[in-house]
């Protein structure tokens, strides 16, 4: 006789022992479901009620809002010693310092200055004795976007184009042939001032969510993704106080009066990286809202031998348009 035949011929306690657990199990599962059932109607309720004080507070960003910023730029130098003519780089300054096109300018130019010794015969024997590290000057930037704060929430996202134009500085030390070993002793040496230019343009696509404080007063945090656009516009090294440029418009050559014709070769490009902000903002009764924040971006910038990531850094003056009805 088998288990199952056993318990159907004894006394029962077996099958009604089953029964009654089967019975308490299955009650317990709904239970179970009551309460969780019970508790996700009190929390859509609470929401709604939430939701209610937030849709009826005038002193909120309601859907979508034109954005118009101002602010500081302070970009990383770890690129911006793409501009200080060392060899490896797109723009070197031994492509005019030894060509015949400029290189005799130059010697000539620092001969009659007296910034170059006798032993210098030509331009040839002109030396680099450093090349200094670059650095870029804080920038000015402005932009426009969007955002869209949803009816219902504190969360949103925001969308948002800023153009900076980027100057950078340096000094490059060339040899004046005193023979001279000390780098401290500035008479040896012609300081040379290099500069940069560029046009940098940030594209930010990300979610925020903001903290209401009291009276309007808000806080918020911003978490997104980053596109950019970099493009060089010039690379400059001032020798004897006359100013040339060393951007390569000579496809890699050294110049020459017969190269006139070459095409400036584009120098830079698209990069993307990661950026997060900080802000304290006001929001107006007439929908408007104005915020000042702290964005910190991590970002690959496309040039050539200087493309890995770095960290750059911003403050923004922020103003948020939402009184238009074509917005609602």
């Amino acid at each position: 006789m088998n288990d199952k035949d056993r318990d159907r011929s004894g006394d029962g306690a077996g099958p009604v022992a089953r029964i009654k657990r089967k019975y308490t199990y299955n009650a317990e599962i709904r239970f179970s479901k009551f309460v969780v059932l019970f508790v996700c109607f009190l929390s859509l309720v609470s929401n709604y009620t939430k939701a209610s004080r937030i849709d009826d507070n005038p002193r909120r960003l309601k859907g979508l809002s034109f954005t118009i910023d101002v602010g500081t730029l302070s970009a990383s130098s770890a690129q911006a010693n793409f501009y200080n003519g060392n060899p490896r780089n797109a723009n070197t300054l031994g492509r005019i310092l030894y060509s015949e096109t400029y290189g005799n300018q130059i010697w000539n130019n620092l001969t009659n200055q007296d910034l170059i010794g006798s032993s210098v015969a030509n331009y040839r024997q002109i030396t680099v004795a450093e090349y200094g590290d670059m650095y870029y000057r804080l920038a000015f930037q402005l932009g426009i976007g969007f955002r869209y704060d949803f009816y219902r929430s504190n969360w949103g996202w925001l969308a948002r184009f800023d153009y900076a134009k980027l100057h950078t500085s340096g000094m490059v030390l060339l040899n004046s042939g005193h023979n001279t070993a000390y780098l401290t002793n500035q008479n040896a040496y012609v300081n040379c001032p290099l500069s940069g230019t560029e046009e940098r343009i940030y594209i930010d696509l990300g979610l925020l969510h903001k903290f209401e404080l009291s009276n309007g007063l808000d806080l918020e945090l911003s978490l997104g993704a980053n596109v950019n656009n970099t493009k060089v516009e010039s690379s400059d090294i001032e020798i004897g106080g006359v100013i040339y440029s060393i951007l390569d418009i000579w496809r890699g050559e050294s110049p020459s009066s017969y190269t006139s014709s070459y095409e400036y070769i584009n120098q830079g490009g698209i990069g993307y990286g990661a950026f997060a902000s900080v802000s304290m903002g006001l929001t107006l009764p007439v929908g408007t809202a104005m915020s000042i924040g702290y964005i910190l971006h991590y970002n690959k910038v496309n040039l050539t031998g200087y493309n890995s990531f770095a960290f750059h850094h911003a403050i923004k003056l922020t103003v948020a348009l939402n009184n238009f009805s074509f917005f609602n």
